[in-house]
């Protein structure tokens, strides 16, 4: 079962980097992505669980950090 690590706004701890085994700018630049492509402010509350997933203040599916390509 998955399980909520971040459900704030504002940027995500490294707690969080850590939880999903990434480095803190892989996570920034995944959540940067997923932001920008559902028209979500940069201090807009979100909800990251343990397998990636991220979802809007409203428990919209908006996208799952390990699905964005941050190697651009």
């Amino acid at each position: 079962m998955r399980r909520i690590i971040w459900d704030r706004a504002g940027n995500p701890t490294r707690f969080v980097s850590d939880i999903l085994r990434i480095t803190r700018w892989q996570l920034r630049e995944a959540l940067h992505l997923i932001k920008r492509r559902e028209n979500i402010g940069a201090q807009d509350r979100i909800v990251i669980y343990d397998d990636g997933t991220v979802m809007d203040a409203h428990g919209e599916d908006i996208g799952n950090i390990f699905n964005e390509d941050t190697d651009e």
